[in-house]
């Protein structure tokens, strides 16, 4: 019986085409990347083409009842976002394919798979790279709206939008800053957490009062990572002790470290060009605290609507225009920044 090559040679390009996307889902499905980004934001999984999500201005307080009962609006103040469409992908004339010492795609699966896993995570970076106005001030009125001109990281928050009585929160911190009654340290130490720890349990919300936001973590570059870790993951501490007239240390005094098991998150995508513009700083962390009871604020907020696989096979007019086969992911996703008070910047730099 002769052989029909055609069909045989078709079989082997959707072949190779199909093992494209096995090994990518293989690789997808380990999870290998941390979702740090998912984990400290909020995530809606929604393919909506706008989405709004509210953002009280005001905080919870009960109060004695009394005539009317007061309601608080939820939808005073809101974040607006529409997911943006990203994609990358690979092809190839068909003839390569069809060869017999066509050996398969190589790393492209994987490298395409890993970055795809960690999408939101360079969203979000660039998120707090670019340090973006908030929509949160951004005031509504009959005429249209007021633009905000308060970034996500600033040292004028208010700590009621709409009553400066209460005063302001500052989450944008530099070496040298008296923070708390006490210099910012160029280095990630432990007089960084204890200025940490009195700063999120003093932020308060729209009605005065704490939050009860708690120290929860350090998101570091690649490059502060083994600081953060000498710190942050050792049993015991070293003291320094000084002489009696504070001039110099005269010795030292081991204790147990307190800070030992902290949250560390090395964030890989903080450092290099990122996709809306933002550039990597070394030396820049960040801090992070959660509630424990009741949500906490989220700096950002991301809107994952998927990922679509499409495949140019034979049958595409790219195969028959250009002889090449190929397959492509399009991810719909974006992120912005949303809440400030539970997060702070700190430039390290010296």
């Amino acid at each position: 019986m002769p052989v029909d090559l055609y069909h045989s040679q078709q079989r082997d390009v959707a072949l190779a085409l199909t093992e494209f996307s096995t090994e990518f889902d293989k690789v997808l499905a380990l999870g290998a990347v941390e979702q740090w980004a998912k984990a400290l934001g909020n995530v809606s999984a929604s393919n909506a083409i706008r989405t709004t999500y509210p953002i009280p201005v005001s905080a919870a307080a009960y109060r004695l009842r009394k005539g009317d009962d007061v309601m608080r609006r939820l939808y005073a103040r809101s974040l607006s976002m529409s997911p943006r469409q990203w994609q990358d992908g690979v092809e190839e004339e068909a003839r390569i394919l069809r060869a017999p010492d066509f050996i398969g795609w190589g790393n492209a699966p994987a490298d395409m798979a890993f970055e795809a896993d960690r999408f939101a995570n360079v969203l979000v970076a660039d998120v707090l790279q670019r340090n973006p106005l908030l929509d949160f001030y951004r005031e509504e009125h009959p005429g249209g709206s007021t633009a905000s001109t308060i970034n996500l990281f600033a040292a004028t928050h208010p700590i009621n939008v709409l009553d400066s009585g209460y005063g302001t929160f500052d989450n944008d911190w530099a070496a040298g800053d008296t923070v708390q009654g006490e210099t910012v340290p160029g280095e990630i130490n432990r007089v960084l957490i204890k200025q940490l720890r009195q700063h999120f349990r003093s932020v308060a919300g729209a009605n005065g009062r704490p939050l009860g936001l708690r120290f929860a973590g350090l998101m570091v570059t690649a490059a502060r990572e083994e600081e953060a870790r000498d710190l942050l993951e050792r049993q015991g501490i070293a003291i320094p002790v000084e002489n009696a007239a504070g001039s110099e240390n005269v010795g030292g005094v081991v204790l147990e470290n307190r800070y030992a098991g902290t949250r560390l998150v090395v964030c890989d995508e903080l450092t290099g060009d990122l996709p809306g513009g933002g550039t990597g700083d070394d030396d820049t962390i960040y801090a992070f605290a959660e509630k424990a009871s009741g949500l906490t604020p989220p700096p950002w907020v991301i809107q994952d609507a998927g990922m679509e696989e499409i495949v140019y096979d034979e049958s595409s007019e790219k195969y028959k225009d250009e002889g090449r086969v190929g397959v492509k992911r399009v991810i719909t996703m974006d992120a912005q920044a949303c809440l400030p008070h539970a997060i702070v910047r700190v430039d390290l730099t010296p």
